[in-house]
């Protein structure tokens, strides 16, 4: 073989991995131009799948870190009738009443009492109440009047209160053995209860759960009676299902917030109760509780149903604070006398 020959052949096998698809006039194969093209693609399929990915998150802090959640289940909640409430709280009340039965005689406290003074209270003024907290102010006074209000004591070693959807309110003996509370405080706490109540808390937290799916449902609703069922009434008969879960949710901050300044709203209207009296409350069970925390852990099980029912309590007092100073000197003298 030429020498020349032969060294051009070594350098070619020498070289041969780095020249691989290119041919002797330096253009790269056509086989290479379509994995180069199957790359680009796949490129821009990851781009696109980011996009999508980074739309969602975005569409899930909206939901999730707004109120936005918050402000579509109240609209929704304004289809769903207050007999369909009536009928969730019952159905509630069937599944916990085992484990909470009502005590004889328990209107020693005054808490039946106490109650239908409020419930009266706020029939004679919904307008005032509906203006401040209401979407739909001349619904929300066509509802007033078809709560169907049951206040009672409830045998329990928890130190809890709670309400469910219709007017059903329950205040666990251990409370108020344990708290010695005042008639204004017992108001207070009642009428923080119906708070929950009245600002539908339990329904919308249920519906957020499995917003799009419920709605979804509900358009396309069928039970097999002869009744064909509006939107709303389908709603309600979908959250039936999560009735048996009612006793133990836990509301949120903002609920708690809401249901401490109706609970304030309704002793202002009452002419009978000092609203300070929901903040003497929430700082008896707050120094109950941090005593407990400290000197007698083994009984912090008692106030383990408030805890978990009942968020913030700390912050609810400086909130209830600013409420009552947020009061003019004139409104503030016409509590003088009232029950605290």
């Amino acid at each position: 073989m030429h020498p020349g020959r032969k060294k051009k052949k070594i350098l070619k096998q020498i070289f041969n991995p780095f020249t691989k698809g290119v041919n002797h006039r330096g253009y790269t194969h056509h086989r290479t131009d379509r994995n180069e093209g199957r790359n680009s693609q796949q490129c821009r399929f990851n781009k696109r799948a980011l996009l999508a990915l980074a739309l969602f998150l975005t569409g899930a802090s909206i939901w999730f870190l707004t109120p936005a959640s918050t402000l579509v289940a109240k609209f929704i909640l304004l289809c769903i009738p207050i007999d369909d409430d009536i009928a969730l709280g019952i159905e509630s009340w069937r599944e916990m009443s085992y484990n909470y039965p009502i005590v004889v005689r328990g209107d020693r406290w005054g808490v039946k009492s106490i109650g239908n003074e409020l419930a009266s209270t706020l029939k004679r003024n919904s307008e005032a109440f509906c203006s401040k907290v209401a979407l739909d102010v001349s619904q929300c006074k066509q509802q007033m009047r078809q709560y169907q209000w049951s206040f009672e004591v409830v045998s329990s070693s928890e130190v809890n209160a709670f309400a469910l959807p219709g007017g059903i309110v329950r205040i666990t003996d251990s409370l108020l053995r344990r708290l010695q509370l005042t008639k204004g405080e017992i108001a207070g706490l009642l009428g923080h209860e119906m708070g929950h109540v009245l600002l539908r808390h339990s329904q919308a937290r249920l519906l957020k759960q499995n917003l799009l799916e419920m709605i979804l449902k509900a358009l396309v609703y069928e039970d097999g009676d002869d009744h064909q069922e509006s939107f709303g009434e389908a709603l309600g008969e979908m959250l039936l299902s999560g009735a048996k879960f009612l006793g133990e949710m836990r509301f949120s901050r903002q609920n708690e917030y809401e249901a401490d300044e109706a609970a304030f709203d309704i002793l202002v209207a009452s002419q009978m109760y000092d609203p300070r009296a929901v903040q003497s409350l929430l700082e008896k069970l707050w120094s109950l509780t941090d005593a407990i925390r400290q000197d007698e852990k083994g009984m912090l099980g008692f106030f383990q149903g408030w805890d978990k029912t009942h968020p913030g309590t700390r912050e609810r007092i400086q909130v209830l604070s600013r409420l009552w100073n947020e009061l003019t000197l004139f409104e503030k003298t016409k509590f003088r006398g009232r029950l605290k």
